[in-house]
């Protein structure tokens, strides 16, 4: 089998996973081995508990190709890729998790991805087993990520993916301090190629979110991609200094009109609606004012280049000077 010449870099997060990383790191070399005459596996322990440094430093002994990335305590799953990405030197670089994307698949997407330099997202075929609240809450974030925030994250997409080394450059500049890998994947605008494909169980209990990490997951994503939550309570308290407004308008309209009114109504309606349009004008103007801040301090990239190409045409004169080179010169003369 003919060896690839591309240089592909696998970069794992490990978080307790001394009982499955040994299989994991032997299976993923011996694909690359096979594929690949240049690769390497960087895994990033993000502070496990467990023995999965003491494994991974054994498996370094005898397995080539092999860098290990220890963090002093855990910082997530996000951080961890994140760490992998800004060490891998490969011309393209996989994302998988050890407990449940197939290394076999690697060389494939690998390829699909050469075509064109596309990024290839793994999608899941189907949802583990979860509770309901769970399935329901997935689709409504799904919904609105894709809907009102423009994040274009495929539905039940998971960390396993190929990025081009034009999509890791891209991706490395953005130096938020929540970094979410599959909303910057789409965000950073390159092609993007769905693959769906059956995850492997290494474990007999596969790991499940918890609820509240899910939410705090979402709520992060949300919020460090978008300030449309903001721009919501920004025009929610537009609108009810509007209503106060006209409100204020009805109050004058009955004490100036209505031959009866009762003693004191106006005024203290009129306090009470000036007090809430102070109050919702006063909301509006600070979440937009905090909408921008929060827009200006992002550190990311006002672009990124997806290619670059230079002309093939000879130049025939070679005596061609710089325009203004040359202007300088006959003005000096």
């Amino acid at each position: 089998m003919t060896l690839s010449d591309c240089f592909v870099s696998v970069v794992a997060p490990l978080s307790d996973d001394g009982d499955i990383v040994d299989s994991f790191v032997r299976e993923v070399s011996e694909v690359l081995k096979e594929h690949y005459s240049n690769y390497e596996l960087v895994l990033v322990d993000d502070g496990s508990r467990d023995d999965t440094v003491a494994v991974v430093r054994k498996l370094l002994t005898h397995i080539e190709c092999v860098r290990l990335i220890t963090f002093s305590r855990p910082f997530g799953t996000e951080v961890a890729i994140s760490a992998g990405l800004d060490t891998a030197i490969g011309d393209y670089v996989v994302v998988a998790l050890a407990d449940s994307d197939p290394p076999k698949l690697i060389p494939h997407l690998v390829e699909r991805s050469r075509k064109d330099s596309r990024t290839v997202v793994g999608v899941q075929q189907r949802r583990g087993p979860e509770p309901v609240w769970n399935r329901l809450g997935a689709r409504l974030f799904y919904w609105y990520c894709n809907r009102h925030l423009k994040l274009n994250i495929p539905q039940n997409s998971t960390y396993f993916r190929v990025l081009s080394r034009q999509a890791v450059n891209a991706i490395t500049q953005i130096k938020d301090r929540t970094r979410f890998l599959r909303s910057f994947s789409a965000q950073v605008g390159f092609p993007v190629e769905l693959y769906e494909y059956e995850q492997v169980s290494r474990r007999q209990r596969p790991r499940q979110r918890r609820l509240m990490d899910a939410i705090s997951l979402a709520v992060g994503i949300i919020v460090a991609n978008s300030t449309h939550p903001l721009r919501m309570v920004s025009w929610l308290g537009f609108g009810l200094s509007a209503l106060n407004l006209l409100y204020m308008g009805y109050v004058l309209l009955v004490y100036l009109f209505k031959k009866e009114v009762a003693e004191g109504w106006a005024t203290l309606s009129l306090q009470n609606a000036v007090m809430f349009f102070c109050l919702f004008l006063f909301v509006t103007v600070l979440c937009e004012y905090i909408g921008r801040i929060v827009g200006e301090l992002r550190t990311r990239p006002h672009y990124y280049t997806l290619e670059e190409h230079n002309s093939s045409v000879v130049i025939a004169n070679e005596d061609r000077k710089n325009v203004t080179t040359q202007a300088t010169e006959e003005r000096s003369s």
